[in-house]
């Protein structure tokens, strides 16, 4: 078990196992608003799909957003919804990217591969981007302000 923060725990081999598994990954990072999509499943000309997408309320809507994503394949036999919330490299150091990664390569999807590079890329860089603005209170406000600074008990 790996400590996800307050009231979360992440079960790494559980984790893992659902990648393995799973037609579809739905990897989503609640920090972020976003979610990597990974569609295992393949079809003549249909290539896995590997995107990130914005995150959803719920599997009935990550359901419908599959379709419109590939209309041309059946509804998924099983989908894993994965909430993420601990850092975006602890997915390499936990050994999960590399999972995800070999699961891709199985199914034939080269190009996946740099698709998902490119998407760990974009994620890495959208926690930086949050991390500084928690940092400097950009997009943040405090639920508690200090004498002085615009609080209203100047």
């Amino acid at each position: 078990m790996l400590d996800g923060g307050p009231g979360f725990e992440i079960d790494i081999d559980a984790v893992q196992k659902n990648v393995e598994e799973a037609e579809v990954v739905s990897l989503y990072f609640p920090m972020l608003r976003k979610t990597l999509l990974v569609d295992t499943r393949t079809a003549d000309d249909v290539a896995p799909l590997v995107c990130l997408v914005e995150m959803v309320q719920n599997a009935g809507e990550r359901f419908r957003s599959l379709r419109r994503l590939r209309p041309q394949l059946p509804r998924p036999e099983s989908i894993t919804l994965i909430p993420w919330t601990i850092r975006i490299e602890s997915l390499r150091q936990t050994g999960v990217w590399a999972r995800l990664t070999a699961r891709l390569s199985e199914c034939g999807g080269e190009d996946s591969l740099q698709t998902a590079a490119d998407c760990f890329e974009e994620l890495d860089a959208l926690e930086r981007r949050e991390i500084l603005g928690a940092l400097t209170g950009k997009n943040y406000r405090t639920v508690w302000g200090r004498p002085g600074l615009g609080d209203g008990d100047d």
